[in-house]
């Protein structure tokens, strides 16, 4: 198992760093252009893969810590423990994380499928992931709660807030001429500030421990959202006007 976690990670690792710089390009692209779209399709592909390789690792580290992250160390039992205390509520906030990541890289693409016709945004497979979301955020915000964790409780209100915007927009009665468009550009965000807090939460933690004493450490953390959120805020009006999409 510690030997299909590690190839796990090093993909997980290399694809997850060429999404980091991939993600800027649709971005500046001219919207609808051949790069725009080839750009986000090859990140769409790899956030996948990396949400996707995200959540098994996450969930073998919960099913058996131990070995997973012991493996090649020589701990004592009261080390494992006090290892044991953080590393567990990081795999269960990582796996928030990663479902969020999925659900909404999916649903970025699955708009622009779809479009006015939201009849395939509600088949079973597609709204499974988002259903899962819910449960999973309320019960890493109740660890957050228990062990003190800030970054916990404010990523299940994320995405708890996520989930439901996403379920509103597939199963309300009528939309807004355009309205994909923007739900296109709110996901694509919204993936960006999972990828961007997943590498300083996790791969950038060690780099950042060098430069940042621990309690400044989760305002690194929150800065990709912060951002993301003020961005995607400016971003829909601008796109509402120029599009026509209310």
């Amino acid at each position: 198992m510690s030997l299909i976690h590690t190839t796990l990670l090093y993909l997980h690792i290399a694809l997850g760093a060429v999404a980091l710089l991939l993600y800027w390009l649709p971005v500046i692209a001219r919207k609808g252009s051949k790069l725009h779209i080839n750009a986000g399709k090859v990140f769409y592909y790899l956030m996948l893969i990396v949400s996707g390789s995200g959540i098994v690792m996450s969930l073998m580290g919960l099913y058996d810590p131990v070995s997973i992250y012991t493996a090649g160390k020589q701990m004592t039992a009261a080390q494992i423990e006090r290892m044991l205390v953080w590393r567990i509520p990081l795999s269960q906030f990582l796996l928030l994380l990663s479902l969020l990541t999925w659900v909404t890289v999916r649903h970025a693409i699955g708009v622009l499928h779809a479009k006015n016709d939201r009849s395939m945004l509600r088949r079973w497979f597609y709204q499974g992931p988002v259903l899962i979301l819910f449960p999973t955020a309320l019960y890493v915000a109740y660890q957050g709660i228990t062990v003190g964790m800030p970054l916990l409780i404010i990523f299940a209100v994320v995405s708890l807030v996520t989930a439901s915007t996403i379920s509103l927009y597939v199963y309300k009665k009528e939309i807004k001429p355009r309205a994909w468009i923007i739900e296109h550009f709110s996901s694509m965000v919204g993936s960006g500030i999972a990828v961007y807090t997943a590498f300083f939460a996790a791969g950038g933690r060690r780099m950042l421990s060098h430069w940042l004493p621990e309690q400044w450490q989760l305002v690194s953390w929150l800065a990709a959202p912060v951002i993301g959120v003020t961005v995607m805020i400016l971003m829909t009006g601008y796109y509402k006007q120029r599009y026509k999409a209310s």
